[in-house]
């Protein structure tokens, strides 16, 4: 190709670009080109303002830069949103990048052509920011146990730095934007590297235990618990019957406002459709119940795993009106800690839980490690095959409706593998999931809509670890940036409300309270002692706490790591849930978010001087009024808001 040629080529791919964006008539625009120095590249904008600056994109495929030295670059595809280009380079290598263009932020994704297995030494994607944009990340991947030190900096300052997706970031402009993955099946989990002054490039780490003892999943020794290697090569190949490699969605949100942000859609519309011979009428098939639960991990008492204390549970849980109770790790052990075993199978006596829940509409689920932890002789894990099949059909013959597996500990090829692996296993005897010690969730519960929830967080149960094996920021902090992050993938297990020790000294009862509403799952499992709920002064919110939500309005006063502050309608009924940060302030807020007419608003919130003591008020409000408490440091409240009669 001439230079005159290479001049018109890129010419066109400037029109083509340009076109791709405005098709749609969308606020989000991305421009794919290739630059003069033969570099593929793209550039975004928003609402007509710069967004992405000219960013490289490519994959790195044995050891090969393709992307690198384009030579010829078409558009093969239109499809609505959706725009595929195929690059050629001088040396013969083909790679396809699929583009899709949304109102609110744009997504990409590679598809590598082969008939073989290839090596993924890296990619090039790369999201280069404005300087002075400020940027919210935990330092460390979310796989990896709990380290979850929040960052709040500029992106001139990341240089080195591990972001763990998504991160959240604010342009000098006022436009929000967050980074993150979606639709990742049969490939190896993301991260995103600082690699320079406002520049962010998404990369993979593998745990060190891992590469050290071979053994390629689960939990390692805990001297590597938090321990990375950045960017080690590793062998992807096309599923069968398939002749290519296909990454997951790279998706870039964009917002003019933390509520467009918080409502930001691309990952549910990227994501792979379910399996009909599965799930015939996808989230809605009738074996599939969202709901609440209670767990006795946390909880204070000596006989806190035994098959009593469970039963106590279900008796609570029946008052309380809460769906079901999670029997967390030791139940396997039933056999030699139960003191009236008697012979009995934990098996046997599992079913004897099961059928004493059953008529008081209370349902179980059951705990199980994913595979062997590291110096644990008890676990058996469900790597395999047969092992998995058994497990899951002992699950749904003894009546358990769900479950939760833990520590997988890596986002690595074979553990995605395995997730949906158990996923599929799970869905045949029609047991509902929850992951634990888990990655990000990638938009993996819309594929498998049995996947209620995903841990990927530091929760309650990290209280006590800040020093050592859980460190992170102040809990107001971390409470408070959580929204506008992590929730943006989707919903986490928490485990919130505790008002013992694990309700740290922070955040006040009224946080806790409220907690269960900011920090929404459709498995909302709670943390606390029974006789604390019962005896609550704020029971009533826990009884009546929705799962799933019919609208979401972030307030305008709402700040990162400062406060959080969100309404959430379920039906006709209006919640407003409040947590704090570390500094005291007056909370100011216009009630807009609701329809016009007069309602009747019971709040529960903290006692003045008293940071262990609810108190529950009653008060009548009129839409667009004027709403106002005093919030102390880690404080909160939560408010149920019902229409009345003009």
């Amino acid at each position: 190709m001439n230079k005159n040629q290479m001049k018109c080529s890129l010419m066109l791919l400037c029109l083509l670009g340009l076109w791709q964006g405005i098709q749609g008539q969308t606020a989000a625009r991305m421009e794919v080109t290739v630059n003069a120095r033969r570099q593929l590249v793209f550039q975004v904008s928003f609402d007509g303002q710069p967004v992405i600056e000219e960013a490289p994109l490519g994959m790195n495929v044995d050891n090969c830069h393709i992307g690198s030295q384009v030579s010829r670059l078409r558009q093969t595809a239109v499809d609505g949103q959706l725009v595929t280009y195929e690059l050629e380079q001088a040396d013969g290598h083909r790679l396809l990048l699929d583009t899709r263009t949304f109102e609110d932020g744009v997504a990409l994704r590679y598809r590598i052509p082969t008939e073989g297995s290839v090596c993924i030494y890296g990619e090039e994607t790369t999201f280069v920011f404005p300087s002075q944009t400020r940027v919210w990340y935990a330092s460390a991947p979310f796989q990896y146990g709990w380290p979850q030190q929040y960052q709040d900096r500029f992106t001139d300052d990341i240089a080195g730095e591990l972001l763990a997706p998504p991160a959240t970031f604010r342009l000098p402009s006022g436009i929000y934007a967050a980074l993150t993955e979606a639709n990742l099946f049969h490939y190896h989990g993301a991260v995103l590297l600082g690699t320079a002054p406002n520049r962010v490039r998404f990369g993979y780490v593998e745990n060190k235990g891992h590469m050290e003892s071979g053994v390629i999943t689960g939990i390692p020794a805990p001297k590597y618990w938090h321990e990375v290697v950045r960017d080690v090569p590793w062998m992807a190949a096309p599923r069968k019957g398939q002749r290519e490699v296909v990454t997951p969605w790279r998706v870039l949100m964009l917002a003019k406002d933390l509520n467009g942000l918080v409502n930001n859609r691309i990952i549910a519309q990227v994501a792979d459709q379910p399996d009909k011979t599965l799930f015939p009428d996808g989230a809605q098939t009738e074996w599939i119940k969202p709901g609440r639960a209670s767990f006795t991990w946390l909880v204070e008492g000596p006989d806190r795993l035994s098959l009593a204390n469970h039963k106590k549970y279900v008796d609570g849980c029946s008052e309380l009106g809460i769906e079901s109770v999670v029997v967390d790790d030791g139940w396997e052990l039933w056999q030699q800690t139960e003191k009236n075993a008697a012979g009995r199978t934990k098996w046997e006596m599992l079913k004897e839980l099961v059928d004493y829940a059953r008529p008081k509409n209370v349902n179980i689920w059951v705990w199980r490690s994913s595979s062997p932890r590291a110096g644990n002789t008890s676990d058996i894990g469900l790597v395999d095959p047969d092992e998995r099949a058994d497990f899951m059909r002992k699950c749904a013959e003894v009546g358990v409706k769900g479950l939760k597996i833990d520590f997988f500990h890596t986002e690595n090829l074979f553990t995605v593998n395995l997730m949906e692996d158990i996923l599929r296993a799970a869905a045949k005897e029609k047991l509902m999931v929850i992951f634990h010690g888990v990655n990000k969730p990638t938009g993996d519960s819309y594929t498998y809509p049995n996947l209620l929830a995903k841990e990927a967080v530091r929760g309650l149960e990290c209280v006590g670890g800040e020093n050592s094996w859980a460190p992170g920021p102040p809990w107001p902090y971390h409470d408070t940036v959580l929204p506008f992050t992590r929730w943006l993938a989707g919903p986490a297990d928490y485990t919130p409300l505790n008002f013992r020790a694990f309700c740290h000294p922070s955040v006040t009862f009224a946080h806790q309270l409220s907690s269960i509403y900011m920090f929404t799952s459709p498995m909302l499992i709670f943390a606390a002692d029974m006789e604390d709920m019962l005896a609550s002064p704020g029971r009533s919110f826990i009884e009546q706490v929705p799962v799933t939500w019919d609208e979401t309005v972030v307030l305008p006063e709402s700040g990162i790591g400062e406060l959080a502050a969100l309404a959430r309608r379920k039906d006709d009924v209006w919640y407003l849930t409040v947590l704090n940060g570390e500094q005291a302030r007056k909370f100011d807020a216009r009630l807009d978010f609701l329809p016009k007419g007069s309602y009747r608003m019971e709040i529960a919130a903290d006692t003045p001087g008293n940071r262990k003591l609810i108190q529950v008020k009653q008060r009548k409000v009129r839409a667009g009024q004027r709403l106002q408490e005093e919030l102390m440091p880690g404080g909160g409240f939560v408010a149920r808001i019902v229409k009345v009669n003009p």
